[in-house]
C-alpha cells in the first residue's frame, strides 16, 4: 500500500466513523421527536473539517512509535 492509499483509507475510515455517529444521533432524535415536539436537537452532518480532524487523530495514533 502506498502512502497515498494509506492516507485515503484513513480518510474513508474517518468519514465512516463520523457517519455512523451521525446516524445513531439522528435516529435517537427521530425517536425522541416522534410526536412532533422537539425534545432533542437533530445533529449536524459532519463537515469536511470534522473528517480531516478525525483523520489526523487516527494518523497520529497509527504513526506513533511507542
Amino acid at each position: 500500500m502506498t502512502p497515498y492509499e494509506l492516507r485515503f483509507e484513513i480518510f474513508k475510515q474517518s468519514y465512516n466513523m463520523l457517519q455512523d455517529q451521525y446516524s445513531v444521533e439522528y435516529d435517537a432524535a427521530v425517536h425522541w421527536n416522534e410526536d412532533n415536539v422537539v425534545k432533542m436537537d437533530y445533529p449536524e452532518y459532519p463537515t469536511l473539517s470534522d473528517v480531516l480532524d478525525r483523520a489526523d487523530i487516527i494518523n497520529r495514533f497509527v504513526s506513533e512509535t511507542k
